[in-house]
């Protein structure tokens, strides 16, 4: 069920088994993994049902984000599933979902600190079970399922690079179809207008006695519990974990100075072109394009295989392929320069003075683009359906490409208290986050084994844009800054997710990748909170369960 903690009397202590932080797709997971098993289930949001408190999770203003284009952060019910807006054929709605990769649990020499404590047979089977979670058929994300004669995957020769797959998840899932399970529960509680400010620390005992949470102003609230489980993402966490310093100074899990160190993103960079060595290849690419299969909707795209991320100095990317028509250098840079002017007016900045000459000079180019996307909706990373418009190569000649790109973690990069407050007087985050010359270094290299393997594979030449020029600054996948390790120098959870030194206290979510590959973190995210809640369940004595799905809705095997 659901209450607005507005309506309990201030003071109030509420008692649980199991308290969890954070109302978005982590700690939903979490939750409605623990249906059904004699255990009385606190799940807090600190926004509303449908009202969005956004304003308290936003940085101070004294971070420092190199290129920053804004960060944002939702808190109401459903957290970021809020913002999924990918049109994947039945409305702008979904998400995109893919698995992490072998190599990126294991530790690379180029890549310090990037090991995992699991490798992903173990998280195997939660990927399967945060497939079911989604209501998506179990089929893989190699291209096998998905490609036909009608959209082969494309004939890459050797081992350096390789097809995968995006799935699209409808985040009507999250925010109807297990609001709907949690409504109608009489095992779990969502408070919403329960901001979680500090953490009751007993030292005596190592465990976490309550979450003290804020209504609103003034009005304080307890949640008591046996077992405590954090899942705000990568920057409610570490800010909830260094405001509880009533007890210990530097925080909860910041023995060794690690809470809020390692922070990452995934930058979304502009490759450049890929022109195809026959115009006629694009007619045979549609597995390259977001559409549907048999109800369910999947994007190919290429990323560097294993073997070549264990060999070769890079980092892992993601290469994403759109269609479109050659304009002439001079209406290419105008059109680049007109994008920036509008992003800065829509961040209420003043433009460039040479983005302002660039998109006037190039205004032919301009109107061109505009002509064509009014025309025919040009795809990008929210819509697709470019593969159904006939035989494409009638009118587009080449590909822009466009990266997802794995950041190496650093320490240097990292989460912290500032001085600023919100409106409930908790202490507000600050951003330190840049990326290192070595790190654009690997991004070059990476680039470069896709240019060389498509050469080699006779496919045509990717003409890579140098120097880098990042689209996004943040996908706002923020990672890494209560981070996995078994050893609590290294890391501030173990791999079970357990605080480092805290009986009680879990952590789940993005802030506990140590690093994070290239890929959408949500269903790595989901997987993580249901193998948590297994292991809660274990403890409890309790086998664990299918997933629980809305009635009427389809059930996909585990497997």
């Amino acid at each position: 069920m659901f209450v607005d903690a507005k309506a309990l009397p201030r003071g109030a202590t509420v008692r649980s088994h199991v308290c969890i932080v954070g109302a978005g797709p982590a700690g939903i997971a979490v939750a409605t993994a623990l249906r059904h098993c004699g255990l009385k289930v606190t799940l807090l949001e600190s926004g509303g049902l449908d009202e969005d408190h956004a304003a308290r999770g936003q940085p101070a203003s004294t971070s420092v984000f190199d290129g920053h284009q804004g960060i944002w952060t939702t808190r109401r019910f459903g957290g970021n599933a809020n913002r999924w807006l990918v049109d994947a054929g039945t409305g702008a709605n979904h998400l995109r979902l893919t698995t992490l990769s072998a190599v990126d649990f294991e530790a690379r020499p180029w890549l310090p600190d990037s090991a995992w404590p699991l490798s992903i047979a173990e998280l195997a089977p939660f990927y399967a079970r945060a497939q079911q979670w989604f209501e998506l058929p179990p089929w893989h994300y190699g291209p096998g399922y998905w490609e036909g004669a009608d959209a082969p995957r494309l004939p890459l020769q050797g081992s350096g690079l390789r097809t995968s797959m995006f799935h699209f998840a409808d985040k009507e899932v999250v925010l109807s179809g297990q609001r709907e399970l949690i409504g109608a529960s009489r095992d779990i509680t969502c408070y919403y207008n329960a901001t979680a400010a500090r953490l009751q620390l007993d030292v005596s005992s190592g465990r976490v006695r309550a979450v003290h949470a804020l209504a609103q102003p003034g009005h304080a609230l307890v949640f008591e519990a046996d077992t405590i489980v954090l899942a705000q993402g990568g920057l409610a966490t570490p800010q909830l974990l260094l405001a509880s310093d009533d007890v210990l100074a530097d925080g909860i899990g910041n023995q060794h100075g690690l809470v809020g160190r390692y922070f990452m993103d995934h930058p979304l960079v502009f490759g450049g072109t890929f022109t195809p060595s026959s115009r006629k290849l694009i007619d045979r690419m549609a597995l390259y394009d977001l559409r549907r299969v048999d109800g369910t909707s999947a994007m190919g795209h290429l990323q560097l295989t294993d073997a070549t991320l264990r060999g070769e100095p890079s980092v892992n990317l993601s290469t994403i392929l759109f269609p479109r028509r050659s304009m002439s250098r001079r209406r290419e840079i105008g059109f680049r320069a007109s994008q920036r002017v509008r992003e800065a007016l829509r961040r209420k900045q003043l433009p460039r003075k040479r983005d302002l000459v660039a998109a006037a000079l190039g205004v032919d180019g301009v109107l061109q683009q505009y002509n064509d996307r009014l025309r025919r909706p040009i795809s990008h990373l929210g819509v697709g359906g470019w593969s159904r418009q006939g035989e494409p190569s009638h009118r587009l000649d080449h590909f822009e490409v466009l990266h997802q790109v794995e950041q190496p973690p650093r320490y240097d990069n990292r989460v912290r208290l500032g001085q600023e407050r919100d409106d409930l007087g908790n202490r507000l985050i600050e951003i330190q986050w840049r990326w290192h010359d070595q790190d654009i270094a690997l991004v070059h290299r990476s680039q470069d084994i896709v240019a060389r393997e498509l050469a080699r594979s006779g496919l045509g030449t990717f003409h890579i844009r140098r120097p880098m020029e990042i689209k996004t600054t943040s996908t706002t996948h923020f990672l890494g800054t209560t981070r996995m390790h078994d050893d609590p120098r290294s890391g501030v959870v173990d791999r079970e997710g357990r605080v480092h030194g805290v009986e009680n206290l879990y952590v789940t979510g993005s802030s506990v990748f140590p690093s994070g590959g290239y890929a959408n973190p949500t269903l790595t995210i989901v997987a993580l909170s249901l193998r948590l809640a297994e292991r809660i369940r274990n403890e409890a004595g309790v086998a664990a369960p299918l997933i629980d799905l809305p009635s009427g809705t389809r059930r996909a095997p585990i497997g």
